[in-house]
This record gives C-alpha cells, structure tokens and sequence, in this order.
C-alpha cells in the first residue's frame, strides 16, 4: 500500500523477501516515504517485529511475489536467492521487478536474471553498502546491474533506499561492483590494523598513527574513549564476500595474491574467534598475533 503523494505511488505493489537487520532496515525506509511493504521471512520471530509496526505479512515467498510487482530481496547467499526465486517462479506476474540486494555472486546472478526473464519479468541485482544504518536512514550506496529499462522504471525506489545510485552494465555487474568494494574495504581494513599494531609496537602513540594515516573508521570503531563498538558485521559474511571475490577472480582468471592472503587472514580470524563474532573481534585475533594490546597503547 502507498500513499498518493509518495515518490514511490507509480510502482504498485512493493514486497521484501528477507527482513533481517538490511531488509527491515528497508522497509523501515519505505514507510517513511509513504509505502508500507508486504513482507515474507522465513523465520518468523523477523516479521513478528515488522508486523508490530504494521507490516502485512505474507505467508510463503509464493504468495508474496503473487501480489507484488516490484520485490527486494535480501537472504544471506547468491544460492538462497536462486532457490526462493526458482521455487517461486510461476507465481511471478509478468512484467515483475526482482531486486537483489543479496551481496551475491555475479555468475550466479546473471543465471538468476536469465531465470526471472523466462517468467516475462525483470531482475536487477543490486549490490548495496552502508549497513543496517544506512539501509534505515535511505543513505546507502546501490550498484545495480541488469535491464536499463527496467532500472528506470525502479530508479524512484533506489532513490529513496539510496544517496548514491549507479546502474553498472548487464546482468551481474552490480554485484561484481559490490564485490570490488567489499575486496577494497575490507583489505583496507586488515592493512590499517597491521599498521596500527606495527606502530604500537614500534612505541607509538596510536592515536597520533590513526590521525596521521587518516585512519577515521577506527578512530570511531577502535580507538575512541568510549572504548571499542561493534561493526554490526559478522566475520562469517565478511569470509563469504572474500570467498565471492575469489570465484570471481578465478572465473576471469586474474590473479589476486594479496586477495587471496587478505581471505586467508579473515578465515583464520574466524577459526579464533568464532562465526559470530563482529569485525571489531578480528582485532583482538590480530592483536594477539601481534602480542600488543591496543587499549593498554592507549593507556585504558
């Protein structure tokens, strides 16, 4: 359902597949802009929240995309998406609009896309950034490969959901975008730790390293006097975007040593701290690697 006056009223019914922290962040975004989004989750303690706040909860991903004309996905894997949409598909209306915002993998989207348009509908995969934070506020980045046309006609939606809004190519690109970020943000992340830790050990003030390196996210994350926050990611997810880097690079055939050293150092991370753990605990895994205890380098 959507107001008359929202940006979002020309699209008709809009439904989300996947209410987690990214998907109800999403529809929380939504219902500020004046459209209130059919949602279906396949645990259900992650719809009870949304229904709270007046959600109208589908029963089975089939009946929501019944009802739907545009759909946003979210589910944790590429395989997840494949096997909801597969199972789903003769309930797509033609001339449907599948969004994957799936942090996916791009060849697998390309089989998806190629799936969806048999049914006589659309699918863009859409890789986003910003987090559960940004997915609330409507601040996230959105990298959307797939049909143009059926982008313009969705434009207005990833306008609201996103600050930065870029269509990339063809089926798949939008993910491989989102997987050159994930490779570049996360490798940046492992290096700047190093280079804390070297610094630390080096007799360095670590608060002077990170204003000299420009080091922002950890002077937020790490290094601040309210102590450390979690990132709210989980190691397990950041070892699934190194291993979709990896196949990516392995499909074009483009060697990526210091990928690959990166994706080894996280996979050890997580073997230490658990698939639960927050980015913020490879951390303490590096800094016990390192013997040097960051929060006694800032003397707390």
């Amino acid at each position: 359902m959507t107001d008359s006056a929202s940006p979002l009223s020309g699209l008709g019914a809009i439904g989300i597949i996947g209410v987690g922290r990214m998907g109800a962040g999403m529809w929380r975004c939504l219902r500020a802009a004046g459209t209130t989004a059919r949602v279906f989750d396949a645990h259900a303690p992650a719809t009870d929240a949304l229904a709270a706040d007046g959600a109208p909860v589908a029963p089975s991903a089939h009946e929501l995309l019944a009802g739907a004309d545009v759909v946003l996905v979210s589910l944790p894997t590429s395989p997840d998406v494949q096997t909801v949409i597969g199972d789903a598909l003769d309930a797509l209306r033609p001339a449907t609009v599948v969004i994957d915002t799936t942090s996916g993998e791009p060849a697998v989207s390309r089989a998806i896309a190629a799936t969806v348009q048999s049914a006589s509908s659309a699918y863009l995969d859409a890789g986003i950034s910003g987090g559960p934070p940004g997915a609330l506020a409507g601040t996230l980045k959105i990298m959307v490969g797939g049909d143009e046309a059926a982008f313009s006609r969705v434009q207005p939606l990833l306008d609201v959901l996103g600050a930065q809004v870029w269509h990339c190519g063809g089926p798949g690109t939008g993910h491989a975008m989102k997987t050159a970020l994930n490779l570049s943000n996360q490798g940046k992340m492992l290096l700047e730790i190093e280079a804390l830790l070297l610094c630390g050990r080096a007799g360095l003030d670590p608060r002077q390293v990170a204003e000299v390196l420009e080091l922002r996210t950890w002077s937020h994350f790490l290094l601040g006097d309210d102590g450390r926050r979690p990132f709210g990611f989980a190691v397990d997810l950041a070892v699934k975007d190194w291993g979709v880097a990896t196949g990516v690079a392995t499909e074009h055939k483009v060697p990526m040593p210091i990928a690959a050293a990166c994706a080894q150092v996280m996979r050890a991370a997580r073997a230490e701290a658990g698939s639960d753990a927050d980015l913020i605990d490879v951390v303490r895994v590096m800094e016990r690697w390192a013997e040097y205890d960051l929060d006694a380098g800032l003397g707390r």
